[in-house]
């Protein structure tokens, strides 16, 4: 079993990324011409938060610049130093999305080629990942219907990824021996729905006191059981 908790996961994310609102500022300060860091960070957070809000209460295609600048504060010229239209702030919040799962995903411990601890790592890792940034998650998929098709592929292609990395570690333990896995393209979809249950339906698991570890324990047991782990 791996090694690995939310506790000690946030302290890992923090080492690799600061928090999510200097790695906007990082991805984007060079195109946007921001210089005072500390400003800037601050000010990502606001607008953010808010765009995540609005989009929660009217949906993102209904929100207007207008509608931000009121629910943040800030003028629409303040606005208009980190995006000139509201799909610049989607894509924002999507690329650093990508930036800190390729960053926060990879498995930092030596594996000894055994796909059913990297497989178990990845789920995990996703799960804390998207506990972390839960508002992130739900905000790119819940909106991904209303954003621009350029946009879409790509969160499209995201997604194919996961699942295509669930399914390679899956087909390598049937080779290596280690599980009897008959329905690998059914599995490996049915373990990123998993994922995605966590972020999507938070509210059942609050009402039911479980934790992102304890759901990272039964997705892991599930593991097991889908694919036939030999003992």
């Amino acid at each position: 079993m791996i090694n690995l908790t939310y506790e000690t996961f946030k302290q890992e994310f923090k080492t690799l990324i600061g928090d999510e609102w200097t790695c906007l500022f990082d991805l984007n300060h060079q195109k946007l011409n921001l210089k005072n860091r500390n400003i800037a960070t601050k000010k990502f957070k606001t607008i953010i938060e808010c765009v995540f809000k609005l989009s929660h209460r009217t949906g993102f295609q209904a929100m207007t610049l207008r509608d931000l600048s009121q629910e943040s504060g800030i003028s629409m010229g303040g606005l208009y130093k980190y995006f000139t239209q509201k799909s610049q702030i989607a894509e924002m919040v999507h690329s650093a999305m990508v930036h800190m799962a390729q960053t926060c995903l990879k498995i930092s411990e030596q594996t000894e080629n055994d796909p059913i601890f990297e497989l178990n790592e990845l789920l995990a890792r996703h799960v804390y990942l998207s506990q972390r940034l839960k508002k992130w998650f739900y905000f790119v998929f819940m909106e991904a219907k209303s954003l621009e098709k350029p946009l879409i592929e790509t969160i499209i292609a995201s997604e194919q990824n996961m699942e295509n990395a669930i399914y390679q570690h899956i087909i390598h333990a049937n080779k290596k021996g280690m599980c009897t896995c008959t329905n690998p393209e059914f599995v490996a979809p049915m373990l990123k729905v998993m994922l995605q249950e966590w972020y999507l339906k938070s509210w059942k698991y609050q009402q039911k006191n479980i934790n992102a570890d304890q759901y990272v324990a039964n997705l892991l047991l599930s593991v097991y059981q889908l694919l036939e782990v030999k003992s």
